[in-house]
C-alpha cells in the first residue's frame, strides 16, 4: 500500500477547488513545509491575499513585479490587470535564473498561452523550479498544470466540465465522490495512489507555521 507523502522540493502540485471549499489554505498548507533555506518561494498574490497580511512582513517580504527574489525566504509579489507582460518577462528571469519556488492562488490569472509558464512546468525538475498552484476554474488553465503536476488535490468543484478536465488527469481515480466541508482528494501520480484528506489547519495557524519556518532574521540587515 502507497504512504501518503507531500509533494518535494522539485515537484510540481495543482490544487482545484469552488470558492469557499478550503483549496488555498491546502495549497497555502503544503507551501507552509517546504524548504525555505534551500530557495525562495515568490507568492504572486493577484487579489490581495488576507493570509499573506496574516502572515506579515516580514518574514514575507514584498516583492517588486520585474525584481528578483534572494536566494532563499519567503516572497509576495502583487499583480495588478493590465500587467500580463510584466509577469511574462519576469517568469522568463525566473526560468532562466532556476532555483525558485512559485505559488499562484488563483493560476486562471495568468494567460493560459504563456510559454514562460510553460517552460516552467515543463522543466521545472531540471530547472529546480517548484510550482504550487490553485484555481477554482479547471477550464480556463493550460494543460501543462496537469500533465506536468505530480500532485492533485481536489475539492468540491461546482461544474461537471471541470471534473471532466480534471478527470483526465487523475490516473483513472475517481475524485468526483462528493466529500464533507474542507476535506478533499489526493491523487499522487508518481505512486499511482489515491487518498481522501480531511481539513487542513485554521488559516491563523497556517499564518504561524509559516512565519516559523521564515525566521525574521533572514531579513535583518
Amino acid at each position: 500500500m502507497a504512504n501518503f507523502v507531500l509533494p518535494g522540493p522539485n515537484d510540481r502540485t495543482i490544487v482545484l477547488g469552488g470558492t469557499g471549499t478550503g483549496k488555498t489554505i491546502g495549497g497555502a498548507g503544503i507551501l507552509a513545509r517546504q524548504r525555505f533555506d534551500k530557495r525562495p518561494w515568490v507568492a504572486l498574490d493577484f487579489k490581495d491575499e488576507i493570509l499573506w497580511d496574516m502572515v506579515g512582513d516580514p518574514p514575507m517580504r514584498k516583492l517588486q513585479l520585474g525584481n528578483m527574489p534572494g536566494k532563499k525566504g519567503l516572497y509576495r509579489m502583487h499583480v495588478d490587470p493590465g500587467q500580463e507582460d510584466e509577469l511574462e518577462e519576469w517568469l522568463w528571469n525566473i526560468w532562466r535564473r532556476g532555483n525558485c519556488g512559485i505559488f499562484v492562488d488563483e493560476v486562471g490569472l495568468i494567460d493560459r498561452n504563456s510559454d514562460a509558464m510553460k517552460g516552467i512546468l515543463r522543466q521545472g525538475r531540471s530547472k529546480m523550479l517548484p510550482v504550487i498552484a490553485c484555481t477554482q476554474r479547471p477550464v480556463d488553465i493550460c494543460r501543462e498544470f496537469y500533465s506536468e503536476s505530480q500532485y492533485k488535490m481536489v475539492y468540491r468543484l461546482d461544474d461537471v466540465r471541470d471534473y471532466k478536465t480534471v478527470s483526465m488527469f487523475t490516473g483513472g481515480h475517481d475524485v468526483t465522490e462528493r466529500l464533507p466541508d474542507y476535506h478533499s482528494h489526493w491523487v499522487d501520480t508518481k505512486q499511482g495512489a489515491h487518498f481522501k484528506l480531511g481539513p487542513w489547519p485554521e488559516p491563523k495557524e497556517t499564518a504561524r507555521q509559516l512565519r516559523e519556518n521564515v525566521p525574521y532574521n533572514w531579513f535583518l540587515g
